[in-house]
């Protein structure tokens, strides 16, 4: 009974976790639901009853320090942001990153204490399921371009689906979608390549032993120009996509939406 309310716990508290570590506008992280994994990884270390108190106390005391994110309502292709020069862009996604910083740090120094509560031999094992499930995750990816490519008999990857394709898309529109995207790939690559390295860098200060806020700072110092330059170069890629589309065409783009952003605070206040 006790795992599953920890499980619980948790599962609330990397849903807070996920949404603070989203890039502003930017490139997505490997997991797409990183809390999850955790609660998985955590219930397999057989966790004692005086470890799991411990997560339970510090999981409790992070939910009631930490409130979580309300989700931006904002799109980076409203016509009031596409307007934006690259110095406003720039200006505020300076200030988001800022505010995500130390919403990134919180949710560290909870599993750096987390952590800590393992002994050697279950970091051993944490340490062994994560490289193995990288290596699953690596084997999965590598079949769905192989199968990708068997379907389109030789012909490389489409890469991920247009913008808009719900819309009534004349060919023309198609045309200049399809170009800005694939001009996009390379750049929408190195993000990831950027971030993948960031990751790598927060988990292996967590486990440190030296984790602390200033080393944090620094960590974030070294990379600000990276995510700063990967979310402008984003922000400025939908912009010229919707750019594309016709005003009646923005227009229902936006109500869209804004049914969507609806929907979500609805579900979220429950």
């Amino acid at each position: 009974m006790k795992s599953i309310l920890i499980a619980g716990l948790l599962a609330t508290t990397f849903s807070l976790a996920h949404s603070a570590n989203a890039a502003p506008q930017g490139p997505k992280m490997r997991d797409h639901a990183p809390g999850m994994e955790m609660i998985k990884t955590l219930s397999r270390l057989s966790l004692s009853s005086e470890q799991m108190d411990e997560v339970k106390k510090l999981v409790t005391a992070f939910k009631a320090n930490h409130e979580r994110p309300d989700a931006s309502s904002e799109h980076p292709d409203k016509p009031d942001l596409a307007t934006l020069s690259e110095s406003e862009i720039r200006s505020l996604v300076e200030t988001r990153i800022l505010k995500q910083q130390s919403r990134h740090f919180a949710i560290a120094e909870l599993r750096s204490e987390i952590y800590n509560l393992l002994s050697a031999s279950q970091r051993n094992m944490l340490t062994e399921f994560e490289a193995k499930r990288e290596a699953k995750r690596e084997v999965a990816h590598g079949g769905k371009r192989n199968t990708v490519r068997s379907a389109m008999r030789g012909q490389p990857p489409r890469g991920p689906r247009l913008p808009f394709e719900e819309l009534q898309l004349t060919d023309e529109q198609l045309v200049s979608l399809e170009t800005l995207n694939a001009t996009f790939r390379e750049t929408r690559f190195q993000h990831k390549v950027t971030m993948d390295a960031l990751r790598n860098a927060e988990q292996a200060l967590v486990r440190s032993g030296n984790f602390s806020e200033s080393a944090w700072d620094a960590l974030y110092a070294e990379y600000k120009d990276d995510l700063v330059n990967a979310a402008i170069e984003n922000m400025t890629h939908k912009q010229a996509t919707f750019a594309v589309l016709t005003d009646a065409q923005q227009a229902e783009v936006l109500e869209k939406r804004e049914n969507v952003d609806a929907l979500r605070r609805l579900f979220s206040d429950n």
